[in-house]
């Protein structure tokens, strides 16, 4: 009989887990952004290195207004790749007091 996998094991395991699927995540992102002109900005727990076991991406796409949606779906299709859930903000989107609250929290992926 196998050993009993503790509630606290699958949750760090989960955990990394998701922290190495955000930097295959932000691999690919940082391709993306290089060969079309933009960039992606994670934040939060990502950007940290602090995944949890129910952590999501937090991804700002900022692209040209002709180029964003595509960006919004090539990061949403590289993290259903990796299972793992994201919030992607479009360009714009965040306020300047946003992005004041989250300077010191951020990865700029171009």
């Amino acid at each position: 009989m196998g050993r009993i996998v503790t509630v606290a094991e699958r949750k760090a395991r989960e955990a990394a887990r998701r922290a190495e699927a955000a930097g295959r995540v932000m691999e690919r992102l940082r391709g993306y952004a290089a060969s079309h002109g933009g960039r992606f900005v994670v934040f939060g727990s990502a950007a940290r290195g602090e995944m949890r076991y129910s952590s999501d991406i937090d991804i700002w796409a900022d692209f040209s207004r002709e180029r964003e949606f595509d960006a919004v779906h090539f990061s949403e299709e590289a993290c259903a790749k990796e299972d793992l859930p994201c919030d992607v903000l479009f360009c714009g989107t965040p306020s300047a007091a946003f992005m004041d609250m989250i300077k010191d929290d951020t990865v700029e992926l171009a």
